[in-house]
């Protein structure tokens, strides 16, 4: 793989960001709206306004928690789920180990090529994308797709985990703002991993939730609900900060960074003094407020230098992994846009922090689209194939083979064993993208761009279409069954 990376700040820049941090969490502090993390603070001897939901840092507190979680934690993940890599790299870009897809965010709509629609998912819809992602090989583990207007709301995220553990063996993540449905998903959890008992705390299906901070400076009653009944069952917490330059934080990178910084230490100070055996690790998602249309846009050199700021300051300064997520970027439909910002997010992502590989995410990842799902799969595996540098060694050399070849007067290099060998796995065959030479005297560009969507919609669909159906026991299914009707009797009554 590729070695080393960009580096956005320097050492005393860093030493420069945590002093303002703790200055911050000293002075104005966080307003968290959980009375248990309240608690534990001021029995820590912070001070707080249980009335205003606010608290205030002892900085010689914040050092001490924080450092007691250095090193802990290191797979390296996309903004939830999949650790592609599962170990945080000393001095380099966190690549997969093999080509990995990120699939599943669990948007609101669908997008419908080619009436160029946005319509909320079906059941059919997020069964019919539980299904593609489990057609598609890298595709590690299959999130919940969509959130699904067809459940009820108190019980979207159960029906869907059940939908997830119906139709892939690979079940990834269904998120929840709702702290009741949290132990009946980690039942379905233990379900899904046949009662391991240390497998759900350590690497949990269903059940991977972001505790988002609200910028600036809150943590919301929803988050700390859920956080709540999650450290009950000792489940890694991941706090995730999605600051917006110049909207919830300074138009600056540096002061957006200590206000997210301030967050995310903050909220695993308190909650790390609840239980300091759990493991914490972080997520950012920056955004800018763009002055001219007061639109948020994510695939914009600023945003991603927050991020990268912020990811370099906890795994230098901290200890702590912080993850990134390229999926986010302001295209609206498949095509060209979509196709140049996602490059451009993800490439920029590559060369300092980490590599997930999303597919499939449009319009600031509200809204999820198959088509384009199949355009980022080919652009990923060119990005996979240039992370993967080249190997030297004496197959790689061919030293014999080029003196037995010499000037190829008798042969070319195309009708060796060794091309034969080795071109399926070194060479990017891209099955959308057309690189014939040219055979018309004119060619239009949305006659070329259409044909290369079409293609992308039938990739699809005909795997959906081919999809075999996952056996699960009559046994799973019961229990499966069993514990989403004891949800609904609690949250539909």
């Amino acid at each position: 793989m590729l070695q080393g990376f960009l580096r956005t700040i320097s050492t005393d820049q860093m030493e420069q960001i945590h002093q303002a941090v703790l200055n911050v969490l000293e002075k104005t502090g966080l307003q968290i709206k959980g009375r248990f993390l309240l608690e534990a603070l001021a029995d820590a001897g912070c001070r707080v306004d249980f009335d205003k939901h606010r608290a205030w840092f002892k900085p010689d507190l914040v050092e001490r928690q924080i450092g007691a979680q250095k090193d802990r934690y290191q797979k390296v993940r996309s903004s939830l789920w999949y650790p592609f890599c599962s170990r945080l790299p000393d001095s380099d870009v966190a690549w997969p180990d093999e080509f990995t897809l990120d699939y599943g965010f669990g948007t609101p709509f669908i997008y419908d090529y080619p009436t160029g629609t946005y319509r909320k998912p079906t059941a059919q819809d997020q069964i019919d994308m539980i299904k593609l992602g489990q057609a598609l090989p890298e595709v590690k583990a299959v999130n919940a797709p969509f959130v699904c207007g067809d459940f009820d709301s108190r019980m979207e995220s159960l029906e869907s985990a059940r939908l997830l553990l119906l139709h892939t063996d690979k079940p990834g993540w269904v998120a929840t703002t709702c702290g009741q449905e949290v132990k009946y998903l980690v039942d379905i959890a233990q379900l899904a991993v046949d009662h391991n008992s240390g497998a759900v705390p350590s690497e949990p299906s269903i059940f991977v939730n972001a505790y988002c901070t609200t910028s600036p400076l809150k943590l919301d009653k929803r988050s700390c609900d859920v956080l709540a009944e999650a450290l009950k069952c000792k489940l890694p917490v991941n706090f995730a900060t999605m600051p917006i330059l110049g909207g919830t934080t300074p138009v600056t990178p540096a002061g957006s960074v200590v206000v997210a910084a301030a967050e995310l230490l903050g909220c695993i100070t308190a909650a790390s003094l609840i239980d300091p055996e759990i493991m914490f690790y972080t997520t950012s998602i920056a955004a800018v407020m763009d002055m001219r249309t007061a639109q948020v846009c994510y695939a914009v050199p600023q945003a991603v230098l927050t991020d990268v700021a912020l990811h370099q300051l906890f795994r230098t300064r901290y200890g702590l992994v912080l993850n990134v997520e390229p999926a986010y970027v302001e295209a609206k439909c498949p095509g060209i846009q979509a196709a140049l910002l996602k490059t451009y997010r993800q490439m920029a992502f590559a060369a300092t922090v980490s590599a997930s590989l999303p597919i499939g995410l449009l319009d600031s990842a509200s809204t999820f689209s198959p088509t384009q799902a199949m355009i980022d799969r080919d652009i990923n595996l060119a990005q996979y194939g240039f992370a993967r540098g080249i190997e030297v060694n004496p197959e790689t050399l061919c030293v014999d083979l080029i003196n037995e070849m010499e000037f190829c007067e008798k042969n070319a290099y195309i009708q060796t064993d060794h091309t034969f060998r080795h071109f399926r796995d070194l060479l990017w065959d891209s099955p959308l993208l057309d690189r014939t030479t040219r055979q018309e005297r004119a060619y239009l560009p949305d006659r070329e761009d259409e044909a290369l969507l079409q293609q992308a919609d039938q990739a699809w669909r005909k795997l959906v279409e081919t999809a075999q159906p996952i056996e699960r026991n009559e046994r799973f299914r019961r229990e499966l069954d069993r514990i989403v009707e004891a949800a609904r009797r609690e949250l539909l009554t």
